[in-house]
């Protein structure tokens, strides 16, 4: 959709879940949203393992068509052995369907969709946005950064770039079903983990880890995908394209807002960083942010720093900070002894008891 105007009451950078469910929110108001989305079509090029927790439901609809698999829990294996079996329901996401109705509920409720542009350049109330090599001023009273790990409003409220891990994926064909995400650690994998997420046939199969093994990732994703088929998991190596890309894991970003722009979902740092799940933290951080901007509308701007950064760290700041912590320590006692590797992932995965008794 062409854009309507060049002044808005706000600005979303980023259609994802955040700015979605941000924009929707803001526009049913009556406030002017404008969502600016760098991809040509929303949804395409999605860099997501797609697993969410059933909890999500409270905080957005999920039609049948946006479910590939409901999932029983989480089974966790160290060092290629068993280690935990969680039940902990969730869904496995057609991400990309998914995030094309989050944005078309947007525009329904009176936003302002403009795809195959970037945000480029942020002064004061002004947003360049680069579209088909051309460039357009746009105007808004609040900016909302949606735009990733490396988002162009986080770095404009002062932030640095956050601690991240690294990820890729591809989508291959199982043997069979699995009613469980499957979750997986390895000395070899430094700073993070491996994952089968079923989708009914297929399977979203994926590593991560830290950014400093970067140069490693496809290769140590080629020889987990090789131990699936030994093991009968997966019937071959090949499969779709892979995807990937950064998950922020340092937690909450420093400052989340001044009193007219604020960050949510990746850029915010909503992403758990043991855990790396970040898309019902995002529809969440999306509906803070949108309620803090609507009661900045009403009372003031000079409270929308202090409510927006006051609400997040109510829902974040306590476990993302044991999060942290526990990551931390996992990275700098990282070992190739099993048995002590054993103990480590124990202390510092969520589905041991021991990650919360210490």
């Amino acid at each position: 959709m062409k854009k309507i105007s060049d002044n808005y009451d706000v600005i979303v950078i980023g259609a994802g879940p955040a700015g979605s469910t941000a924009a929707r929110r803001l526009a049913q108001t009556g406030l002017q949203v404008l969502i600016a989305e760098q991809r040509q079509s929303v949804g395409d090029h999605v860099q997501c393992a797609e697993f969410v927790p059933q909890m999500i439901t409270k905080y957005a609809g999920l039609r049948s068509i946006d479910v590939a698999q409901q999932l029983n829990g989480i089974k966790t294996y160290i060092n290629g052995e068993a280690a935990s079996v969680v039940r902990a329901p969730g869904y496995v996401l057609h991400r990309s369907r998914w995030d094309k109705e989050l944005a078309d509920a947007a525009v329904a409720a009176g936003a302002n969709l403009m795809t195959g542009v970037r945000a480029v350049h942020v002064n004061g109330s002004v947003v360049t946005l680069l579209c088909g090599g051309e460039y357009q001023e746009v105007t808004g009273k609040f900016i909302l950064g949606c735009d990733g790990p490396c988002s162009l409003i986080s770095k404009q409220l002062g932030n640095k770039q956050a601690e991240t891990c690294i990820a890729l994926q591809q989508e291959l064909t199982l043997v069979k079903p699995l009613n469980y995400a499957e979750v997986y650690f390895d000395p070899a994998w430094y700073g993070g983990y491996a994952w089968v997420f079923s989708k009914g046939t297929t399977a979203n199969v994926g590593l991560a880890v830290h950014t400093s093994h970067t140069g490693r990732l496809k290769e140590l994703l080629t020889d987990f995908c090789r131990t699936l088929v030994t093991r009968q998991i997966v019937q071959a190596i090949t499969g779709s394209a892979t995807t990937g890309g950064l998950i922020p894991s340092g937690g909450l970003v420093p400052c989340l807002a001044n009193r007219h722009l604020l960050v949510a979902g990746d850029a915010a740092g909503c992403t758990h960083p043991i855990t790396g799940g970040g898309i019902m933290n995002a529809v969440v951080s999306g509906q803070l942010a949108a309620t803090a901007v609507i009661e900045a509308t009403a009372q003031g701007i000079e409270q929308l720093a202090k409510s927006y950064t006051a609400a997040i760290q109510a829902e974040y700041g306590r476990q993302f900070a044991i999060a942290c912590d526990r990551l931390a320590n996992r990275n700098q006692e990282w070992t190739g002894n099993n048995a002590e590797f054993t103990a480590l992932i124990r202390r510092s995965w969520i589905a041991f008891p021991e990650y919360y008794t210490q």
